[in-house]
């Protein structure tokens, strides 16, 4: 009775945040959620989780409350350059357009970096304007970051960041910062005064920062919505659409939203970034000839994965570490020839000898990580596993590897292991289609069909990124249509249990 109980407010208390900060925790997330309130409960001095959720459903929460639950239930956490593609976009397409034009008549331009967090998006946007405008003095910019964590806002005001935020990114990028010493660097002021923060609640229908939002250019808001329930993402690109200006660009995940149904924008794919511009006729989805190309495939050996249900493996396009490469970047050192032999082998279904081979370098994450991959298909997954953490130790950012991880302990039966390997995986990597169809299987094998279905939806969004006939990156055949037929047939298998 009491576990129930305990169920019931847990659940009252999901759809109370919903509703006051837009933040969606479906059932299957509702542990963490109880993992995150426990912490709130004992800091308010309460034992009994249930009492202190009662008391805040009871009245509207107060501002020190509402600043306790952003700062616990969002991930305030980025860094620069998070999207290259997204990034890359807006410096060679979508600023030129809009410069060029209001040099002609008015030079203003109106930016807004929706769920900014630390600060590391609107402070890249402002880089990246000081690289464009020769003559920024003469412009009038407005460059607005909003969030609803008043914690996060707090670091981004301030503009000094760790090691941690530079992660991947490139060597210009550090022009920008003054090194203050035990690893801390400083945005430069010019920078920093290009951009203004203020709290926002998308979820609220009266937090809206005046006229700061209105006749925005261009809007960022990516993986900002990516938890958000169907009528608040519907709620929130209206928002976005009242701001813009017409033909403003919104830049969004690719899979938070449905492009093709939003009304008043039109989507647009370049290369690697979608995009929604408001005001032009609906049409069929536009692609500028120049940019037209899919996600480019993986690099030789990135990893593929282990079989699931379905014995596929499809990765997607490694994201590339900034804008431009460093002027003086060094030349990568040659490969050892095993590692080539490895390759080959592996891909010729030799498996143990490409793990012989691919051993002769343990020193590199790739090594080690095509290694696991041949114990896996080999069926030897406890040796699989202990040569993908190795491979991870070396590289603990790499999604493939987490991916991998998760693939080898779904095998060894630790579904707990694969289901949070993958989910880094995915924080990773939002895009990593192979990811979300790996927790949908996931989810669908515990019972969890909403979040199945979630997840299975998220991945066909990916796949409007290929023709249907081309045949996925590393994939053995496999082609988009195919993988998407399939996908469907798992979702439709879904709404009949």
């Amino acid at each position: 009775m009491g576990e129930a109980r305990h169920h019931n407010a847990l659940g009252s208390f999901a759809r109370f945040i919903a509703r006051n900060m837009g933040l969606h925790f479906p059932e299957g997330r509702l542990p963490v959620l109880a993992q995150k309130m426990a912490a709130l409960a004992r800091e308010a001095g309460f034992e009994d989780l249930d009492h202190y959720l009662f008391q805040l459903m009871s009245a509207p929460l107060s501002q020190e409350q509402f600043k306790a639950l952003s700062a616990a239930l969002t991930i305030g956490e980025t860094y620069f350059l998070r999207d290259p593609k997204s990034y890359r976009v807006l410096e060679e397409q979508v600023l030129p357009a809009l410069i060029a034009t209001r040099r002609r008549g008015g030079k203003t331009l109106k930016i807004w970096s929706a769920g900014c967090s630390t600060g590391e998006e609107p402070y890249t946007i402002a880089i990246i304007l000081s690289r464009l405008l020769r003559d920024p003095g003469d412009w009038k910019i407005t460059l607005l970051g909003t969030d609803i964590n008043e914690e996060a806002l707090e670091r981004a005001r301030r503009g000094v960041y760790g090691k941690w935020s530079f992660r991947n990114a490139p060597g210009w990028l550090m022009e920008y910062f003054t090194p203050l010493g035990d690893g801390q660097f400083e945005i430069v002021p010019h920078i920093r005064q290009m951009v203004h923060f203020r709290q926002l609640n998308l979820a609220s229908d009266t937090a809206e920062p005046g006229a700061l939002t209105a006749g925005m250019d261009v809007v960022f808001c990516r993986n900002v919505m990516l938890y958000f329930h169907a009528e608040q993402i519907e709620k929130t690109v209206a928002r976005f659409h009242a701001a813009l200006k017409q033909g403003g660009w919104l830049f969004v995940g690719p899979t938070e939203v449905d492009h093709q149904k939003q009304t008043g924008f039109t989507s647009h794919h370049f290369d690697g970034a979608v995009l929604l511009r408001k005001g032009e006729p609906r049409r069929k989805t536009q692609r500028p000839a120049a940019q037209a190309a899919p996600a480019a495939p993986l690099p030789t050996g990135a990893p593929t994965g282990v079989p699931t249900d379905a014995t596929i493996g499809v990765p997607v396009s490694v994201p590339q570490a900034g804008l431009d490469p460093p002027a003086h970047a060094p030349s990568p050192e040659p490969l050892p020839a095993s590692v080539e032999q490895a390759r080959a082998a592996y891909l010729a279904g030799q498996y143990q000898e490409a793990a012989r081979l691919a051993l002769c370098a343990p020193h590199l994450a790739e090594c080690l990580a095509l290694a696991a991959r041949s114990f896996a298909n080999l069926g030897r997954y406890q040796e699989a596993r202990e040569q993908c953490e190795k491979a991870l130790l070396q590289e603990r950012l790499d999604p493939h590897g987490h991916y991998l991880l998760s693939m080898i302990l779904e095998q060894l039966g630790d579904a707990a292991g694969a289901e949070t390997a993958v989910r880094r995986a995915l924080y990773l990597d939002h895009d990593y289609l192979l990811a979300y169809f790996a927790l949908g299987n996931l989810c669908r094998r515990r019972g969890e069909l909403r979040e199945a279905e979630q997840s299975f939806k998220t991945a066909l969004r990916l796949l409007q990124r290929y023709d249907p006939a081309a045949v996925l990156p590393e994939a053995e055949g496999i082609t988009a249509g195919m993988l998407a037929q399939l996908i469907k047939g798992m979702i439709a298998g879904l709404n009949r249990r």
